[in-house]
């Protein structure tokens, strides 16, 4: 009966081992008719917004969608099929104050592409120089005269002199059809199949 439990045994933890090494050597041999292609961190990939996207009616957690207008090519692969569909989601929404217009943060994080193929992005639009879309400061609203005596002038001469007193903010737009940019936060690997 002893025998009979440790052979019982034995083959269990065979079996075992025998569906674990045939999953790995399964999932090596699905890859080996695709190359890796790495998208950089740092890089920019246009699109093309397709709807209005403004500060007074988006809200955290929104979805927004863009499109990709030309493919994106790395060495002579087609990475990034036109026409693919970028996916974001609004991440922050400030509402406009004296003296800052409104700003929000879209975060991209998927791409389809048309034949349904999906990656995963980490990206962030793009606007003037930052991931924040918005928040500029509003023009000064008032003026004051001050005295001003250039070189050796006796008299003077009166100059407005901005105050510290600003316009209210207004809300910031993505208008449908304007050309966006996204900014990728960390390397993207795509897998394409070898030619």
């Amino acid at each position: 009966m002893k025998r009979f439990f440790i052979i019982t045994i034995s083959l269990f933890i065979a079996v075992l081992f025998v569906n674990f090494v045939s999953e790995k050597a399964i999932s090596a041999t699905q890859l080996r008719n695709y190359k890796p292609i790495n998208i950089a961190k740092g890089s920019f990939l246009k699109a093309i917004n397709l709807r209005d996207i403004s500060t007074s009616t988006v809200k955290v957690g929104d979805i927004q969608y863009f499109i990709n207008p030309a493919d994106v090519f790395i060495g002579t692969s087609n990475v990034i099929p036109k026409d693919s569909i970028y996916i974001g989601r609004v991440e922050q929404v400030l509402e406009a104050v004296e003296g800052i217009n409104a700003s929000m943060k879209i975060k991209v994080y998927k791409v389809i592409t048309p034949s349904k193929d999906e990656y995963a992005l980490d990206a962030y639009v793009y606007w003037k120089g930052s991931t924040t879309i918005g928040g500029d400061l509003t023009p000064v609203a008032y003026y004051k005269k001050m005295p001003h005596y250039p070189g050796d002038w006796k008299k003077g001469a009166l100059q407005l002199v901005p105050t510290t007193i600003r316009e209210q903010g207004k809300p910031t737009y993505l208008r449908a059809g304007d050309e966006i940019t996204f900014i990728i936060n960390s390397d993207l690997s795509l897998y394409k199949p070898v030619n």
